[in-house]
């Protein structure tokens, strides 16, 4: 899916925050917890999801664009995560997630629509992503946000 970069108005309570190295456990552990049971689960262990946070960040996925990338702190855990790399000279979003008991609280909205305006103002156009097909709820969630199939 792709969404023409366009200033979005945002109001938020949450606390966003830059990945560091520091917080490579406490986002790796929500991306575990996020996935697990679902179809997108591709990490069976604490220490895998912590690798493939580290390959995200380390520019594994392309380069990682620190400046769009985010997480949300809440009761000392990473609540909501959203991580975006450069894919073929466009602005991808490798990961999107949030934890189970931190979910419908428009954690991800925020997250995406941050990301797009800090994008937009490094002079990109256009986010690219990729969701699979049977998460209805991510589907919805980026087509509201403006994303189209192509």
């Amino acid at each position: 899916m792709k969404c023409k970069l366009e200033k979005q108005l945002i109001s938020t309570t949450f606390h966003l925050k830059p990945i560091t190295q520091q917080d490579i456990m406490k986002v790796a552990a929500t991306m575990l917890e996020a996935y697990e049971g679902t179809v997108d689960q591709q990490e069976d262990t604490l220490q895998e999801a912590i690798l493939e946070v580290n390959k995200i960040i380390k520019d594994g996925y392309g380069p990682f664009i620190a400046e769009a990338s985010y997480w949300i702190e809440m009761n000392n855990e990473a609540a909501a995560v959203i991580c975006i790399n450069l894919w073929d000279k466009k602005p991808l979003i490798t990961e999107i997630y949030t934890g189970k008991k931190f979910l419908h609280q428009g954690m991800a909205s925020t997250l995406i629509t941050k990301s797009m305006n800090t994008l937009k103002l490094m002079g990109y156009d256009e986010l690219i992503l990729n969701v699979t097909a049977e998460n209805s709820d991510a589907l919805h969630l980026y087509k509201k946000l403006g994303f189209v199939q192509g």
